[in-house]
């Protein structure tokens, strides 16, 4: 069999074992409130984006990792200022990572969606 016919076969378990690796794998740094919001951000960008499989994969890998980091600041020490500043880091950090996993018109559309949910965060605290 060639090896193309080889991988044709085996990417689809390779697939499936990836996102049930994905799927048991707990956000150690976040509660029950912020996975199942995180949850559901991840699923308002997939569902406007329009992500293949692997950047499903990648894309929920990166949100994931820097979720923690917004967790670990909002949570540590420091004042608002410095939190802010570290916040917009983090932001860059991963917006530079998106940016290189998506397309320029999904990229467009992922900062459109970005500031619609910034927006949104800050009339539900005022």
């Amino acid at each position: 069999m060639s090896s193309i016919k080889i991988m044709l076969l085996w990417w689809p378990l390779f697939q499936l074992s990836i996102n049930t690796s994905f799927a048991q794998a707990p956000a150690t740094d976040l509660n029950e409130d912020q996975q199942e919001r995180l949850a559901k951000s991840i699923e308002e960008f997939f569902e406007v984006l329009d992500l293949s499989v692997e950047q499903k994969i990648s894309f929920e890998a990166i949100t994931k990792k820097y979720a923690e980091e917004m967790v670990a600041i909002r949570d540590g020490k420091g004042g608002r200022i410095s939190k802010y500043n570290k916040v917009q880091s983090i932001r860059s950090r991963k917006n530079t990572e998106m940016k290189e996993l998506l397309p320029k018109d999904q990229y467009a559309i992922y900062l459109e969606k970005q500031k619609a949910m910034q927006k949104k965060m800050r009339v539900n605290r005022s």
